[in-house]
């Protein structure tokens, strides 16, 4: 078997901050996959708070593709018989597609969907995280100076702290597109609707996660979503097809915001895009402050969007003080798909170092 995974630990320079704390550390996992001779690499990344024993996750991926044959077709299927968590089986996923691509040639995005012209380059969003109105902007300000016109800005419990911090950005960037992420600090209906009231004012593209969404109910973001004067996204929730489809039965949902890792791999987030499209919904790629590998995966399936692509959020390479390989830059607010066989980030020193 030639499927392997390793941990990293990468310093940040920028502190990562949100509602469920500060981090100055990212910690994950790299997969390898290595079919006929060319190699594919993917990542397995849980949320930023979230605590990786790496030598416990990579002996689980060792024994998930234990007997397995990854030159077989089959190989994804089997693997899905062993019921592996959805962050493994991105990385898992991402590194053995990204073997095939590179084996036949071509860059993952082609591979994946070759009945697809996929976008050249990938929009992009900043993310605002400083907790005060005049760090707010001054990264706002950084992003702009890249081209980007949209930011999503990360809020906290102190709601009148936030108020100031977008009314500071909507006063500097009176045409940007905010986007607003509370990530489960507002706990009930009545506090999200209040705060949704008072957010609107200010011109709100949407809101993602305005619930906690570790303790609510379809019925209640349905109502908050019935009752908000802004357009509802709903990221936490969003794992699956079946996930998807109830939150649309419902009729819960305005925005679709997606990250790979949390849906399983790029086969499934793929399927996932086009769900939203079908829908009528805005379906919003973004990244769980990914190291570069995961952040070109997350391009290549972005790129596959059907057009007009949004603005992404795959800003969080600048938050790493050294990353595992390197990425285009963001450019006119657009971050180019790698053309290169495979996903086009090779982090071959890292793990020769780690070897």
């Amino acid at each position: 078997m030639t499927v392997a995974a390793r941990p990293y630990a990468l310093p940040l320079r920028i502190r990562y901050r949100w509602a469920k704390g500060d981090h100055d550390t990212r910690h994950g996992l790299i997969v390898r996959a290595e079919i006929d001779g060319a190699l594919g690499w993917g990542e397995i990344a849980f949320g930023p708070h979230v605590a990786v024993d790496g030598p416990a996750l990579t002996a689980e991926v060792d024994e998930l593709v234990a007997g397995l044959d990854d030159r077989d077709d089959g190989f994804l299927a089997a693997l899905d018989e062993r019921r592996p968590h959805n962050r493994l089986r991105c990385g898992i996923a991402t590194a053995w597609f990204a073997a095939r691509a590179a084996a036949a040639g071509q860059p993952l995005n082609r591979f994946l969907a070759p009945d697809r012209m996929p976008a050249a380059a990938v929009p992009i969003n900043g993310l605002v995280n400083a907790t005060e109105a005049a760090g707010a902007v001054e990264q706002a300000h950084a992003y702009a100076a890249q081209g980007m016109t949209t930011f999503k800005v990360k809020c906290f419990a102190d709601v009148d702290r936030d108020i100031a911090r977008v009314r500071a950005l909507r006063e500097a960037f009176p045409a940007a597109a905010l986007r607003l992420d509370p990530n489960d600090a507002w706990k009930t209906p009545d506090e999200a609707l209040r705060n949704l009231e008072r957010f609107a004012a200010y011109g709100i593209a949407y809101v993602e996660d305005p619930l906690d969404t570790h303790a609510t109910t379809i019925d209640a973001m349905a109502r908050v979503r019935a009752g908000s004067p802004i357009p509802v996204a709903w990221d936490n929730p969003v794992d699956a097809l079946p996930a998807m489809q109830r939150l649309l039965d419902a009729d819960a949902v305005d925005v679709f915001v997606f990250k790979m890792p949390r849906a399983g791999g790029p086969d499934r987030q793929l399927a996932m895009l086009d769900l939203a499209a079908t829908a009528g919904k805005p379906g919003v790629m973004t990244g769980p402050l990914e190291s570069a590998v995961g952040t070109a995966a997350g391009l290549h399936v972005a790129s596959l969007t059907p057009p007009p692509v949004p603005d992404c959020g795959f800003s969080l390479s600048g938050h790493f003080a050294r990353d595992l390989a390197r990425l285009p830059p963001i450019v006119a607010g657009g971050q180019a798909v790698p053309a290169s066989p495979g996903t086009g980030a090779d982090p071959s020193a890292f793990w020769l170092d780690t070897g």
